[in-house]
């Protein structure tokens, strides 16, 4: 006679291979996980300049400091977007993409983070003020809000200046949104960049 133990695995076996029953907890579908995007060299096209930039590591609290997407529904209040991931924390990717863009342009030739290059003729420093979709009185956009410097890494600053972009988005679903982050980084990278030059051969000159 069968023992009940024996018959227990013999139904669990036989429900298993009929596809009746799982011993697995079920997950729930990765979220997808986006870039940041380097602005278009052609917006930056000129003579080449003839000093070094380091691009330091972007400063931002934990609640921009994160691959989650963080969404403020009022003011000081921030959550978090369910839909979507971003790559990497937010700071390192927008770092990244300001490296890209200073390469692609082709007008510098020693130009990346303190990793690439210890000391640099000037150095750029983020202050990450925030980085967050905006969901507010019906309606929902991406704003990206920093403070940029241009210092020589040792304490003397050559220029700074406050920079904020906004994109609307035309949906709450994931492409939506990161199409209008897409936008708000592309104004903000692009603004960031074409000041750097300009600032950057002034301070050049001065020397």
């Amino acid at each position: 006679m069968m023992k009940p133990l024996a018959r227990a695995l013999l139904i669990v076996g036989a429900l298993l291979a009929t596809g009746c029953v799982s011993l697995l907890p079920k997950t729930e579908p990765a979220r997808p996980r986006y870039q940041i995007a380097a602005v278009d060299a052609d917006a930056f096209a000129g003579a080449p300049v003839g000093w070094s930039l380091v691009i330091d590591d972007p400063r931002a609290t934990r609640a921009f400091d994160s691959v989650k997407i963080a969404v403020s529904t009022a003011p000081e209040k921030i959550e978090y977007y369910a839909g979507a991931e971003w790559a990497d924390s937010a700071p390192r990717l927008f770092q990244t993409a300001l490296v890209q863009s200073f390469e692609d342009s082709g007008r510098i030739l020693s130009v990346g983070d303190r990793g690439a290059i210890p000391i640099g003729d000037f150095v750029l420093q983020t202050d990450i003020r925030s980085i967050q979709l905006e969901a507010r009185g019906g309606a929902l956009g991406a704003s990206v809000s920093l403070y940029v410097r241009l210092s020589d890494g040792k304490g003397t600053v050559y220029a700074a200046k406050p920079v904020a972009a906004n994109a609307p988005a035309t949906g709450d679903d994931a492409d939506s949104v990161i199409a209008a982050f897409d936008q708000a980084f592309n104004r903000a990278l692009a603004e960031i960049i074409a000041w750097t030059f300009k600032e950057g051969e002034k301070a050049a000159a001065a020397r």
